[in-house]
């Protein structure tokens, strides 16, 4: 293509629009009129780089690369970004976003002569970040699970989850003061929440009003014997409820009544354990349940597609979930 000098006469709206990148548009144009800062611009345009980044891809010292990024930075052309030790340097938003100037200086960098060379050291640059990552992981195949854990850890998976579910109406059974109850409200569902406690319900009330959150229902009620009519939900949720219950059975049996033809019924509980203080100090009256018994009680209440999974937890007790559908037909 034929190249041409930067020249502001085929933008008659650059110099009005460059009110919005600096205060003096001629030393802005005096920052573009040298090759080193274009081919900075250049290099940057397909993302975020660091300076050694920038210095490989230039062949140029770093302390150069430093000084033109000051001044581009200056000049309103390139904005940064600490990541902890890194800093990483972009074209900056008002440069992308004005559509008088933005073609001029894109004209410009399409001229220049070391393009070419730039653009291959870039993409030897990009790929030598990516197979950093990958020897990385490659190098903890068969350990990893060792050093972190599935979304973080248990609490980061289980928002994953939540925010995956589709919107829908849940009844969560045993809900305490709303932990799990106030989440999925906030991600849109409707809510129907039950504990046998009245303090922890008003607890429940107070938080969703604070919230501005119109779409929980609270209720005090024996979850052997809910206070909600039959099939008026898609996800009956069970959390950590079924060992302070007197007869589980009855309360997966209520939770598949109050379940639509279609919906799930989910728990999560402790796998049975033999540790007796939880009795006394956490008013436990069962020590957790066999994945087995579990299953049986869900088939016993009429669900199908039962599947039972055992997962650690660092620090607690392991837990078993389990889900059962109940059949639309």
């Amino acid at each position: 293509m034929r190249c041409e000098r930067l020249d502001t006469s085929a933008y008659p709206d650059i110099l009005i629009s460059m009110e919005s990148l600096a205060h003096d548009p001629v030393s802005v144009f005096g920052l573009l009129a040298d090759e080193t800062r274009l081919r900075i611009l250049r290099a940057l345009m397909p993302g975020p780089l660091t300076v050694g980044e920038l210095t490989e891809v230039l062949a140029v010292p770093q302390s150069t690369v430093s000084r033109h990024l000051g001044a581009l930075r200056r000049g309103e052309l390139v904005t940064d970004r600490r990541d902890g030790t890194y800093i990483w340097y972009s074209v900056a938003d008002l440069l992308r976003g004005d559509e008088a100037f933005f073609p001029a200086v894109r004209d410009a960098l399409a001229c220049l002569p070391q393009a070419e060379a730039d653009s291959a050291r870039l993409q030897a640059v990009l790929e030598a970040r990516k197979a950093r990552t990958r020897d990385f992981f490659d190098a903890l195949a068969g350990s990893y699970h060792q050093l972190a854990r599935p979304g973080g850890g248990a609490e980061g998976l289980a928002l994953a989850m939540l925010m995956a579910l589709p919107p829908c109406t849940v009844a969560d059974l045993g809900s305490g003061q709303g932990e799990i109850a106030l989440r999925l409200a906030r991600l849109g569902h409707r809510v129907m929440a039950v504990d046998s406690a009245p303090a922890m319900i008003r607890r429940l009330e107070e938080r969703a009003a604070a919230e501005g959150l119109q779409n929980v229902e609270a209720h005090v009620g024996d979850v052997e014997a809910l206070p909600l009519p039959a099939a008026c939900c898609d996800l009956a949720l069970l959390s950590q409820t079924l060992h302070h219950a007197h007869r589980p059975q009855l309360v997966l049996a209520e939770a598949a009544r109050i379940t639509r033809p279609g919906g799930r019924v989910v728990v999560i509980d402790l796998l049975h354990h033999e540790q007796e203080w939880v009795r006394e100090r956490l008013g436990d009256l069962w020590l957790g349940f066999d994945p087995a018994a579990l299953r049986r009680w869900l088939e016993e209440a009429g669900l199908t597609g039962i599947v039972a999974e055992v997962a650690e937890v660092e620090g607690g007790l392991p837990v078993v979930g389990v889900v059962g559908t109940r059949p639309t037909a």
